[in-house]
């Protein structure tokens, strides 16, 4: 059972903007099944009650419960189960005393920065802690989240409605149906609650990510989304923060709203190696492609053509062109080893590719350096965002990018090139997929998006699509899977790459 039990109405909170019948409408449009309207200094009476529920004409079943917000020598606490108007400053622990059997709730603990201590957390005078809060920033609500897991304290989730909009955001969720306030107050001591909320934890190599959604979705779609990401090692955290402030950079010039954006950073917690960003309201690319029209698949096709171009018309340069050089050289001998020490039947073949690849790779990447941009790095299908800030409202369409862990600096076709490999590869199960959205429709949006290219782009991509197959190769490798079907696909790519007259060096 869903309730918001932290809610103000103007009538008797004067910091409140939201009528009371508005307040209980809201809550009821909202998809929570009840609402305890908790006043400061002062508690809705029975009458009160029955006269606003006629008033909203909410449905029967709609709970509409009252209790109150009493200020305390410990900040603000929500007093459920108590009749008395508690209009004065009292101690919790003369609150306690004088009235045993209430539910005591310290409301937004968290709030300006404030990290209680785990005594504070677990004082035994509290029946249970407000970890969400409207009023809470991002960090915020994910300390109070962090800090639950940690001490295992009984945790609920706090609107603090003071207007429409903010209504029913953080609901509570009760483990079993109530319709009194004397059984809502059985349920939060028994600790049976806890805030309405997913949280979806992946792990990686030195990384644990986890997805958070908090709240539910009302008729304005908003609900607060964070990713997190805790590194467990020292050189790898050292990358992850060189590639936020690339982030930060792109961020700030133009990708931070609109058609084409980023994820907006949150926090950077140097002492935990821990990242907070905004999660993305939407799905990838990749999940998307398989069932959308073909009308809208091809939208979204291209302004992911269309990100990548705004990306490199920035002419970002962080990262050191001889270093991504150097990066680029050592790879190949990495790739050729990977084949070579598993004695690998593609070895004979793979060889006379990368010959091909170095030698074709040095005269771009020597050319003219001066013409480098910050690259993506890992720009593929499944790092690319489609969402709508408005699920039936196609003009806020748009697409955020993830993970620019790999970022690099190196010729604009290098993104390209990349893209266009993985994207064969993450779709060789579905061919209608690769069928629909070919290569030079992606290339022509990526083109008409751009400054000026070089001559010589389509060959440069071409180069760096088989470096990509390469790359791919030599991780399925890596995982065991050498001699696999999907590496024979991958094989059967870097043959059929004619154009680039591989076959020259190949040795009969």
């Amino acid at each position: 059972m869903l309730l918001e039990i932290h809610a103000h109405s103007s009538k008797y909170s004067k910091c409140s903007q939201v009528d009371p019948v508005t307040l209980v409408r809201q809550a009821q449009d909202k998809g929570v099944q009840g609402i305890v309207i908790t006043e400061h200094k002062y508690k809705w009476s029975e009458d009160e009650i029955r006269e606003l529920r006629l008033k909203s004409e909410v449905e029967n079943n709609f709970l509409i419960l009252s209790a109150q917000e009493a200020e305390t020598d410990i900040g603000h606490v929500l007093v459920y189960g108590v009749n008395d108007v508690l209009d004065k400053v009292i101690s919790i622990e003369e609150l306690r005393k004088n009235f045993p059997d209430a539910a005591l709730i310290w409301a937004h603990p968290f709030r300006n920065g404030k990290v209680p201590s785990e005594g504070e957390l677990k004082n035994p005078l509290l029946d249970a802690i407000e970890i969400f809060n409207v009023n809470y920033n991002a960090k915020e609500n994910y300390t109070g989240l962090s800090l639950w897991h940690r001490y295992k304290f009984t945790a609920v989730g706090g609107s603090d409605t003071h207007s429409k909009e903010s209504v029913a955001i953080f609901p509570t969720e009760i483990n079993h149906p109530i319709s009194t306030i004397e059984e809502l107050v059985v349920e939060i001591k028994k600790g049976r609650c806890k805030p309405f909320f997913k949280e979806i934890p992946k792990s990686g190599s030195n990384i644990t990510v986890t997805e958070i959604t908090m709240g539910i979705k009302g008729s304005d779609e908003f609900r607060t989304r964070l990713i997190t990401k805790k590194i467990t090692d020292d050189k790898r955290w050292e990358q992850v923060k060189n590639s936020l402030k690339i982030r930060e950079e792109v961020y700030k010039n133009g990708f931070d709203r609109g058609k084409y954006r980023v994820p907006k950073i949150v926090d950077i917690d140097e002492k935990d190696k821990l990242i907070i960003e905004e999660g993305q309201r939407g799905s990838s690319l990749f999940d998307v492609l398989g069932y959308v029209n073909d009308t809208i698949g091809m939208e979204y096709f291209k302004i992911t053509a269309q990100w990548l171009a705004k990306l490199h018309n920035m002419k970002l340069r962080m990262s050191d062109p001889d270093d991504a050089i150097a990066r680029e050289r050592k790879r190949f001998t990495g790739y050729e080893e990977a084949f070579v020490k598993t004695n690998n039947p593609h070895t004979k073949y793979i060889k006379t590719v990368i010959e091909f690849l170095r030698k074709k790779e040095e005269q771009t990447l020597l050319g003219d350096k001066k013409s480098f941009v910050q690259c993506h790095g890992d720009y593929h299908p499944k790092n690319v965002i489609i969402g709508q800030d408005r699920s039936r409202d196609i003009s806020t369409l748009f697409v955020s990018v993830i993970d620019f862990d790999s970022s690099i600096s190196l010729p604009r076709a290098f993104d390209v090139g990349y893209f266009l490999s993985q994207f064969r590869y993450q779709f060789h199960n579905l061919q209608e997929v690769l069928e629909k959205y070919k290569e030079e429709y992606f290339i022509g949006s990526y083109a008409e998006a751009s400054d000026k290219l070089p001559e010589d782009f389509g060959e440069q991509v071409k180069v760096f699509k088989l470096r990509a197959n390469l790359s791919i190769a030599s991780y399925l490798i890596k995982v065991g899977k050498g001699e696999s079907r999907d590496i024979s696909e991958i094989i059967k790519e870097l043959r059929y790459s004619d154009k680039l007259e591989v076959s020259k060096y190949e040795k009969a």
